[in-house]
């Protein structure tokens, strides 16, 4: 156990290295010029101002070697400084947004789990039944709706029209928490539709699908209630298969979601990828992009390392 998970962290190290090569190279490639962005229009126009620019920012530079230079000096703790955000650290920029999008991603996805999982249980235990039906064709719905549409038509409808929430959550910081709470509401809400909606469809299907099992029948047979069987026995391997759902939605938790935080202007790292993105801020988009690549590894290998704990019938050897 402990020599494969020394291996699993091992094995970061070059992934990390080939997810940087290859970010680093296609943001270069991308179209657009950050140094346009940088001087302006007047000055864009001016070959020279151009020239002197790209030397200074060192974009001159063949691009193996800009890469070679750029990751020197991120192996030192240093991502660089953002060209377009008052020339600031981009370590800082990240750091000073991450802890809004965990706020954000994290309540949403708990309340997705506290919510989805008592549905999918009562939606497989009443299987099609009115209530099952409702359950399914709400769940797709769910998945169906665009998150930019429902956070267009949550701001219209609450927000504007009844005015019981603000439209947008900028300003949250000047708020005490219990005033600052009505910030996160419509935010969540639109995270945490979807999540909703595909745990409570795989929860019903995971718990179907042990609800079948002939161990279940047995228990059954034997004279056990069914509530005991259902929530000892049942539920316990049914709930096996979501800790590999769940782990995929970890890395969201980091990484943000763009078009929310860019609809209710929340300042997380989605908003601040986005920026980066339109003003070509090629530091800033490869720290978010590295933040973003190093939450999905880790999660993987937490859910790895989980998923053996929780299920002892999954063994662990050496290929």
């Amino acid at each position: 156990m402990a020599a494969y998970m020394a291996r699993r962290v091992l094995l970061l190290i070059p992934l990390m290295l080939g997810l940087s090569m290859l970010m680093f190279t296609l943001i270069h490639a991308a179209p657009g010029d950050p140094v346009s962005a940088l001087v302006g229009p007047q000055a864009a126009a001016n070959p020279k101002i151009m020239e002197q620019a790209r030397e200074n920012y060192g974009l001159n530079d063949p691009l193996p070697v800009q890469y070679i230079t750029w990751l020197r000096n991120l192996l030192r703790g240093d991502l660089g400084r953002s060209y377009t955000f008052n020339n600031t650290p981009v370590s800082t920029l990240v750091f000073d947004r991450m802890w809004a999008t965990i706020q954000l991603q994290g309540i949403a996805l708990m309340l997705a789990l506290m919510i989805a999982v008592p549905v999918g249980i009562i939606s497989a235990t009443r299987q099609y039944s009115k209530l099952d039906n409702f359950v399914t064709v709400s769940s797709f719905v769910g998945l169906a709706l665009p998150s930019f549409w429902l956070a267009l038509l949550l701001q219209m409808w609450i927000a504007v029209k009844l005015g019981w929430l603000p439209v947008l959550s900028a300003g949250q910081s000047d708020y005490p928490w219990p005033e600052r709470l009505k910030f996160f509401v419509l935010p969540v809400m639109v995270a945490a539709l979807p999540s909703i909606a595909y745990f409570a469809r795989f929860m019903r299907s995971a718990m179907l699908e042990v609800i079948g099992q002939d161990y279940i029948r047995v228990a059954k047979s034997k004279g056990l209630a069914s509530g005991p069987v259902l929530y000892r026995h049942a539920l316990r391997n049914a709930l096996i298969p979501m800790v590999t759902v769940i782990g995929l939605q970890l890395p969201q938790i980091l990484s943000g979601t763009v078009i929310i935080e860019q609809i209710f202007a929340w300042p997380g790292l989605g908003d601040l990828a986005f920026n980066a993105i339109t003003r070509r801020d090629y530091p800033v988009i490869l720290g978010v992009t590295l933040l973003a690549g190093f939450a999905v590894m880790v999660a993987s290998v937490i859910t790895d390392f989980v998923y053996v704990l929780v299920d002892p019938r999954v063994k662990l050897t050496r290929d």
